[in-house]
């Protein structure tokens, strides 16, 4: 390991790379010296990904595959490994931002969420634990939301999932700490990315947001700690412009659906205030 390549001779796997926050995320990788193995469904912008990691002269590979099919995240991992050698840095940031109230939530559609944002970090997780407990060092970093912590209107499944995310998070963790494998869970607040809100139709500057950058930079600063520093496992990244917060725009947001009913409304902060 040296000063400007702290993670050379690592391994990373980044599932859900195609743009945004994972694209960011292998980049930051790819920068600091790891080989990385991205995954996802769109193959012309995992490509595109993937050129721009080889500038950094790391060793690359993509895997373009459904990460939701059955036996895909296993065959994502042993292809991964196959290509690049053992696991040491998984990133769980594959997700499906599906929302709506309860009573109009298809069952399909819960369980869609439920398998990409749930099921499918458990599974890669699952794959690359057995090998980074025996090698005394691994990473599990899950890219779980700020919605995982805000109870909201309208946020189903997307923010209960999330939430599931964090306590399987937790739950790695703990059972893997005194081992040398170390779980986190990153809760970005408004990232301007291509899934996101538009700032500008809820009066937000686009400056106020987080960039994808910002995440990724927060994961290698989390990569990068010294072994006897604790901490995590729940990581919140949120904007400092109070015009730019979750909570006040997601409510603004619905007030302009046609079919929202404001006056039964409520958010509130699972943290304790609410608004």
């Amino acid at each position: 390991m040296t000063e400007d390549r702290p993670l050379k001779g690592k391994v990373a796997l980044v599932a859900g790379a195609s743009s945004g926050i994972g694209a960011s995320t292998a980049e930051a990788l790819a920068a600091a010296g790891a080989s990385v193995a991205i995954a996802a469904r769109r193959k012309q912008e995992l490509t595109t990904v993937e050129r721009s990691l080889r500038t950094h002269g790391v060793p690359t590979v993509a895997l373009t595959g459904d990460l939701a099919g059955e036996g895909v995240p296993e065959e994502t991992v042993a292809a991964a490994e196959r290509e690049l050698g053992p696991v040491d840095i998984l990133v769980n940031n594959a997700a499906l931002a599906r929302t709506g109230p309860i009573h109009e939530t298809q069952p399909r559609h819960w369980d869609q969420a439920f398998r990409l944002n749930l099921d499918v970090p458990f599974l890669l997780t699952r794959a690359v634990l057995p090998g980074m407990r025996e090698r005394g060092y691994g990473w599990i970093v899950n890219i779980s939301s700020e919605g995982s912590v805000l109870q909201s209107d309208w946020t189903a499944p997307y923010s209960i999932t999330k939430r599931a995310l964090n306590a399987l998070t937790a739950q790695v963790d703990l059972e893997n700490r005194h081992l040398g494998v170390r779980a986190l869970a990153i809760l970005p607040g408004w990232v301007l990315t291509d899934l996101a809100q538009d700032p500008e139709t809820l009066g937000v500057g686009a400056e106020d947001l987080l960039a994808p950058s910002d995440i990724a930079e927060v994961v290698l600063w989390a990569l990068t700690r010294p072994p006897v520093v604790s901490i995590g496992p729940l990581i919140p990244v949120r904007p400092v412009s109070r015009s730019a917060q979750t909570l006040a725009n997601w409510e603004q947001y619905l007030r302009t659906l046609r079919n929202y009913d404001t006056y039964g409304g409520h958010m509130a902060d699972l943290y304790g205030s609410s608004e």
